[in-house]
């Protein structure tokens, strides 16, 4: 382990919104005004694969003030596991994305003209449990952990913190793959006793169910094991290279009007969950109760490099394939060039 970390500290230099479906707002927030605008004079529309996670917050703000100007329409379309992510990237029908920081690095490497724009969840992963006398890892050998997204970084993190502690997936854990909100709704009818989990399915899954509990932050595990302070990198957005080339100030702009509605989103939790709720079909108390702890916050991919370094060298040191096969060079990492 004091190996990994040296290395580790030398090398440097993650749900969900349930519910979410395609979206065409046409309101304006008067409140709002963006310095982002795209200079297109023809009708064009996006098309921007999310997560049922916090990186759809921001967009429902862009949507709703028409942050890429009157021209240009933004349309949703949810993946709720990263198979479905990985078609949206082949298909040619979408546009942008928000990545799992795991899934854009096995694409990279893979061949695939993906490019990281930032970073726009932090930390915001928790592992849950009903059971009153659990409070270590090596407590979970013989159970059952249940974990949304897999190959996700909440994933790759479980495994990682497991294997610290002397327990074999497969052997010593079983572990079960589910979406976000199943995972949630497991943990908050008790029929999951243990699992890992994203806000604002941890808020949710907290207020239906008394005996459940936060038994670890994995932030607190991130900082422990890597010797840091810094914050976990969980999910970003990006595009691909032939859409930035097609359409350099169009990204240049989402970049900008991405960055301000994160900061919107944060500064305004009671209308973001209105906006979540109108548009999503979310309870607006939970959307509003778990923003401070879901995460946000906006860090361009090259200003996040060493972070997202650090993750990506631990994964790699644990199991290269987890990030495919290799740490991606800085060509992943989005330039804005405009």
């Amino acid at each position: 382990m004091k190996k990994l970390i040296s290395l580790l500290l030398a090398g440097c230099m993650c749900i969900g919104l349930a519910g979410c479906q395609k979206a065409d707002v046409n309101s304006e927030n008067p409140d709002t005004q963006s310095t982002a605008s795209t200079s297109a004079t023809e009708p064009v529309t996006i098309t921007v694969g999310v997560p049922t996670a916090p990186p759809a917050l921001p967009i429902l703000h862009m949507i709703e003030t028409k942050a890429l100007g009157e021209n240009v329409e933004i349309k949703l379309d949810v993946w709720d596991e990263p198979e479905t992510l990985i078609g949206m990237v082949q298909d040619g029908e979408h546009d942008m994305f928000a990545f799992p920081l795991t899934v854009v690095s096995k694409l990279y490497n893979k061949g695939l003209d993906v490019r990281l724009m930032n970073v726009n969840t932090w930390g915001v992963t928790y592992f849950m449990t009903s059971d009153p006398d659990f409070d270590s890892w090596d407590d979970l050998k013989g159970k059952t952990v249940y974990i949304p997204l897999q190959s996700s970084p909440p994933d790759a993190l479980t495994q990682y913190f497991l294997a610290e502690a002397g327990l074999e997936v497969g052997k010593d854990v079983e572990i079960i793959y589910a979406t976000t909100p199943e995972v949630a709704t497991l943990l908050a009818s008790g029929e999951a006793v243990y699992g890992t989990l994203i806000e604002p399915q941890v808020t949710k899954a907290l207020m239906g169910n008394e005996n459940l509990r936060i038994a670890f932050s994995f932030e607190d595990e991130w900082q422990r094991v890597t010797g840091t302070d810094t914050k976990i990198p969980n999910a970003g957005f990006g595009t691909t290279q032939k859409f930035i080339d097609e359409n350099p100030e169009l990204v240049a702009d989402f970049q900008n009007a991405y960055e301000e509605s994160v900061t919107w989103a944060n500064e305004h939790p009671e209308e973001i969950a209105a906006l979540a709720e109108k548009y999503l079909g979310l309870k607006a108390a939970v959307i509003q109760k778990s923003l401070p702890n879901m995460g946000l916050e906006f860090k361009s991919a090259q200003d996040a490099q060493t972070e997202l370094e650090m993750l990506y060298q631990l994964l790699y040191d644990f199991n290269p394939s987890m990030i495919g096969g290799k740490i991606a060079d800085a060509r992943l990492y989005y330039v804005d060039e405009k």
